[in-house]
């Protein structure tokens, strides 16, 4: 009984969805659905943490942890939830999706990421991802009279199925050669019985990188997430961007620091490839895009990159570097979709900017944060998080790999501050855009607190971060 603390704030948001999904027929109004939901993210935050220490530290077989770097990892996912939650309140009114339904959908999405982060073993690890992607599947594409969020939607379906299959043969090798799934297990087998650097359990490593990579829309398995982004509504892409990329990157720290740590540097190498081609590829990528979707979604396969930095090293501090990274990306993502969703349809196109600051200007200074923070300028927390995982790349012997980190956020400045340019040195186009609704103000007004605290305390940030046990 006790082992159901550990899970408590993933029951919580369980009990939740389905709650909506009970009342959907009588819940008409995207905003009661919408305060339903941030109560569930706050009352699982509020859950983790009154718990926290009262039961065991591992549970259900030692296959899920209660430490800080899953109570970690459980906060940012409540926060993104309800943040995501907040932004979804205009979209679900004009495009007259059911709110219940979508709000229990985001629930459970969140759980799985909570769990993936949590888990000791790769088969929950497994289950936790997949209840996060199949909610996704329905999530992007939801308007279901809009062909492009269809196709967007068979697409995700069609790839992120082969990255699962890839990962669960990774899992099946890992267990057929040392018989455990669970991390301290493998690592012990790996270790005393010699089976460190045999074959089989050098292509589950592999297998499982890939299928992890996929997670974070990490270069060469970034082919989904542009048009995902794209097809799906904009809440919906600034949800996956922030949500499961951090997700992925939790599973990916708990299983190179502890399953795979006896083949540390075989785990590493692929790291740095996945790392350098993310960097490269997300910042080159973006530089042609003028849609505003497309342009984040390869801005966060770059920032996919940087967030492994902080892994190649293997140490504890470079997982720290990528929790503080995984956190303040979050916040500066959401905040820059949250304008594009509270502009409404211009703000999908980067046309959609010009002259913004002339007549909004309380919306043009909100992006421009945001735009400073995911190039990497001072003193936003962009940069803290950013000078950190490169700092991570360099103490570990990766001189290369930190330049190309550095030369590649002096290319994304250009198309960054490109919509910086557009909406300050341009003429305005068009009727003027009205007031953002309150809901998204109320999530810009987060990200941007955390954007701007994260930059000039990032400590505060830093000293939370508990790399897993």
């Amino acid at each position: 009984m006790t082992d159901l603390l550990l899970l408590l704030p993933e029951i919580v948001l369980v009990v939740m969805a389905l709650s909506l999904i009970v009342v959907a027929r009588r819940v008409e109004r995207a905003q009661s659905a919408a305060i339903f939901t941030v109560i569930a993210a706050a009352a699982a935050i509020f859950a983790g943490w009154a718990f926290s220490g009262a039961g065991p530290a591992t549970g259900f077989g030692a296959t899920i942890s209660g430490d800080g770097y899953a109570q970690f990892f459980n906060v940012l996912f409540a926060a993104n939830l309800a943040l995501a939650a907040l932004l979804s309140v205009k979209h679900l009114d004009a495009e007259h999706v059911r709110p219940a339904e979508f709000y229990a959908l985001l629930l459970l999405s969140s759980t799985g990421m909570m769990l993936a982060a949590a888990a000791t073993d790769l088969l929950v690890v497994y289950l936790g991802l997949e209840l996060m992607t199949l909610c996704s599947y329905i999530m992007v594409g939801i308007t279901r009279d809009r062909s492009i969020s269809n196709e967007a939607a068979i697409k995700y379906f069609l790839l992120a199925s082969f990255a699962s299959a890839l990962l669960l043969y990774g899992i099946s090798l890992a267990y057929g050669v040392t018989g455990a799934t669970d991390f301290q297990a493998i690592a012990s087998a790996a270790s005393s019985r010699g089976l460190a650097g045999h074959p089989l359990l050098l292509v589950a490593v592999a297998l499982v990188a890939v299928g992890l990579a996929f997670k974070i829309a990490a270069v060469p398995f970034h082919a989904w997430a542009p048009d995902a982004y794209q097809g799906a509504s904009a809440p919906v892409a600034a949800f996956l961007a922030a949500g499961s990329k951090a997700a992925g990157l939790a599973a990916l720290g708990r299983v190179g620091l502890i399953a795979f740590a006896p083949e540390q540097r075989v785990w590493a190498g692929i790291l740095v490839g996945l790392a350098a081609l993310s960097i490269a590829g997300g910042s080159l990528l973006a530089l042609s895009q003028s849609n505003m979707k497309r342009l984040l979604a390869y801005s966060s396969i770059a920032h996919a990159g940087y967030a492994l930095l902080g892994l190649v090293s293997g140490t504890p501090d470079g997982i720290s570097a990528t929790m503080t990274y995984s956190f303040v990306y979050a916040f500066m993502t959401l905040g820059a979709f949250g304008v594009v969703i509270g502009l409404g349809e211009r703000g999908e196109d980067l046309a959609g900017f010009r002259g913004l600051a002339a007549t909004a200007p309380g919306t043009a200074a909100l992006m421009l944060l945001f735009l400073l923070s995911l190039t990497g300028i001072p003193p936003t927390a962009g940069f803290a998080a950013k000078f950190g995982v490169i700092l991570n790349a360099v103490r570990s012997g990766h001189l290369v790999l930190a330049v190309l980190a550095v030369v590649c956020s002096v290319v994304s400045a250009f198309f960054y501050l490109r919509v910086a340019v557009y909406m300050y040195m341009t003429e305005p186009q068009g009727v003027a855009p009205g007031r953002l609704p309150a809901e998204v103000s109320a999530a810009l007004a987060v990200a941007a607190f955390l954007t701007i605290m994260g930059g000039m305390f990032p400590e505060t940030f830093t000293a939370w971060t508990v790399p897993p046990s």
